[in-house]
């Protein structure tokens, strides 16, 4: 993202009321007037941006070369604990710096050039981050470990990209330039997610066995040890039958995945020709889990929690 529009856009807010004479949009990059502030929690004109999940990364290509002994510009992750990377000038010349609240612990490395790029990333299912800083836009090295988010109530903001620039000494200091922020939603391609026309198998997370087609043809929980155990009676192929419907077609010949009945223990099995039951809709849960809605029950394939038994609907 290059910053041509004004007044920016709403996806960003302030960290609190901007001081306006003290930051600007100027041949497309964002610039930052240091202003005093003991810690980057108080830096003000702290600009940012709440981070999308489950995983995303947040990348800024920043200029130091007019920064004054004493200023720290970069990319922070605005909450409580907050953690930040970044370009500090010192009277013996630029570092790169980051910042870990959690540990009091402060890393830093020499800088011999005025533009880096920097890169904060989160997996907020684990609540999880990483931050990190290159020379060249390409490769990236990670400047400390993994950091442990927090969800809490002191600030209600969750955690937010935080792009920032104070000075450390009291003083007003110079000025630095964000360009080409870029936010990277890790899995918001779901096309590589699609199941159609793939063989697969299902496990299910609630005892972590897979769907078995019985020599019933009722559908169990695959005991792999049995001698009647066969990696085919576990694999379905999956049929497009539009707007996110499907049905699964049995590798080992039996038929078709279906809800033969109302859905109690024993109603799913595979039936040679479709029907109503052998339809479903697909619900992508992300990380290669998904969620089988019986079209004809109009609930989801499970385990039934009062048995105890596999694949009723639930």
């Amino acid at each position: 993202m290059i910053f041509l529009q004004k007044p920016l856009q709403p996806i960003w807010q302030w960290n609190h009321l901007p001081v306006n004479d003290k930051w600007s949009l100027t041949k497309g990059a964002f610039r930052l007037n240091t202003l005093p502030a003991k810690n980057f929690m108080y830096a003000k004109n702290t600009l940012t941006q709440r981070i999308i999940g489950p995983e995303s990364s947040a990348a800024v290509q920043l200029d130091v070369k007019k920064l004054k002994v004493g200023d720290v510009a970069g990319l922070g992750l605005l909450n409580v604990p907050y953690y930040w990377i970044g370009v500090a000038k010192t009277d013996k010349g630029l570092v790169i710096r980051s910042y870990d609240l959690v540990n009091n612990k402060t890393l830093k490395e020499p800088l011999k050039q005025t533009k880096v790029f920097l890169r904060g990333f989160g997996d907020f299912d684990k609540d999880l981050a990483t931050l990190s800083y290159s020379t060249d836009g390409i490769n990236f090295k990670e400047l400390g470990t993994e950091l442990r988010l927090a969800y809490q109530m002191k600030t209600f903001q969750g955690v937010r990209f935080a792009l920032f620039a104070f000075n450390t000494e009291g003083k007003n200091g110079g000025y630095a330039d964000f360009d080409n922020f870029k936010i990277d939603e890790l899995l918001s391609d779901r096309s590589k997610n699609s199941p159609i026309g793939k063989i697969m198998t299902f496990t299910n997370l609630a005892n972590n066995q897979l769907f078995w087609n019985s020599p019933r043809s009722i559908i169990r929980s695959a005991n792999t040890g049995s001698k009647d155990f066969d990696i085919k009676t576990c694999q379905f192929k999956i049929l497009d039958k539009g707007n996110g419907k499907i049905t699964l077609d049995a590798v080992d010949g039996s038929g078709f995945l279906t809800v033969s009945g109302i859905g109690l223990s024993g109603d799913l099995r595979t039936q040679k020709t479709e029907n109503e039951g052998s339809l479903f809709l697909w619900q992508d849960m992300l990380k290669n889990q998904c969620m089988l809605l019986s079209l004809k029950t109009n609930r989801f394939v499970g385990v039934n929690v009062l048995t105890g038994e596999p694949y009723s609907a639930d």
